[in-house]
């Protein structure tokens, strides 16, 4: 006969720990896969900054995209920039492949209703679901009163734990009719060709998450004897509104674009020219 701890069989014991370990896995797994999507916006949205009072993201060089469709399959919305201003951009090369300008996509279902969300928290709440099942296993091969009563109370535990997880599954705003975006035209997954390779090329045309950081940091570089912030020329709250090309809600830019400082760079180095020429002419 196996042993026995406060009346109740080990067995019970090691399937009651079991159980809740199962629950803290599907905890777990949600929250490893709520950092991972995190994560993915992140490096899909590298540099471009979000402004919700305008519903359209501003990139590093201080161009606007805007809202284009709202893709009603995937409940996701795509913004795109202007393709004259996106081609002639210095920086396009790390930026995007794409001739018809930079598309961002948001999710406009925060998780975990999204489609990643509710696959991943699906998942949690399986994982964490197969604690019941292992405790009315046990209840059925030891039903003793004390292993009985050891086998509900963690039974109700692991059910009270297992709710939260899957409750917002079943309030999913796709579900919901009339909840969606009225501003931009609705379009289903199935465009048009030319629509589907440009986002194909843009996704897996090379831009890499290495590169993009890359760029960024030789943009860095090269902008530091250019634009020099200090404490003393931080722009004051009431100015944020008069600088040029920001209309955010969030602090000011302090940082000139690419193009405004490669136009200095070329100003100054005109200059200096003109400078040392001027001098030459001087001495002879």
């Amino acid at each position: 006969m196996p042993e026995q701890i406060w009346g109740v069989t080990t067995l019970v014991w090691v399937a009651a720990v079991y159980a809740l370990l199962l629950v803290g896995l599907g905890y777990l797994f949600d929250r490893l896969a709520r950092r991972s999507s995190q994560r993915s916006v992140a490096n899909r949205t590298f540099g471009f900054h979000y402004h919700e009072s305008h519903d359209a993201w501003q990139c590093p060089e201080d161009q606007w995209l805007w809202p284009t469709a709202y893709d009603t399959d995937n409940r996701v919305m795509r913004y795109r920039a202007n393709a004259d201003i996106c081609n002639t951009c210095p920086v396009k090369s790390t930026c995007t492949v794409s001739n018809q300008g930079r598309e961002i996509v948001r999710e406009i279902d925060p998780w975990p209703y999204s489609d990643s969300g509710r696959f991943h928290r699906g998942l949690a709440t399986a994982v964490s679901s197969f604690s019941l099942v292992i405790m009315v296993m046990a209840a059925v091969l030891f039903h003793s009163p004390a292993e009985v009563a050891v086998e509900v109370a963690v039974a109700v535990l692991c059910c009270g734990l297992t709710v939260p997880l899957g409750i917002k599954l079943l309030h999913n705003p796709a579900n919901l009719d009339g909840v969606g975006v009225t501003h931009v035209r609705n379009v289903s997954a199935s465009e048009s060709t030319e629509v589907l390779i440009d986002r194909f090329a843009q996704k897996w045309g090379g831009v890499a998450n290495e590169r993009k950081a890359k760029s960024a940091m030789e943009r860095e570089r090269e902008l530091l004897p250019v634009v020099s912030v200090t404490n003393s020329q931080r722009v004051g709250s009431s100015r944020i509104g008069k600088i040029r090309g920001w209309s955010g809600v969030k602090e000011a830019p302090l940082h000139r674009t690419t193009a405004e400082a490669l136009e200095r760079m070329n100003l100054d180095r005109s200059q200096k020219q003109r400078a040392s020429s001027r001098e030459s002419s001087e001495e002879r």
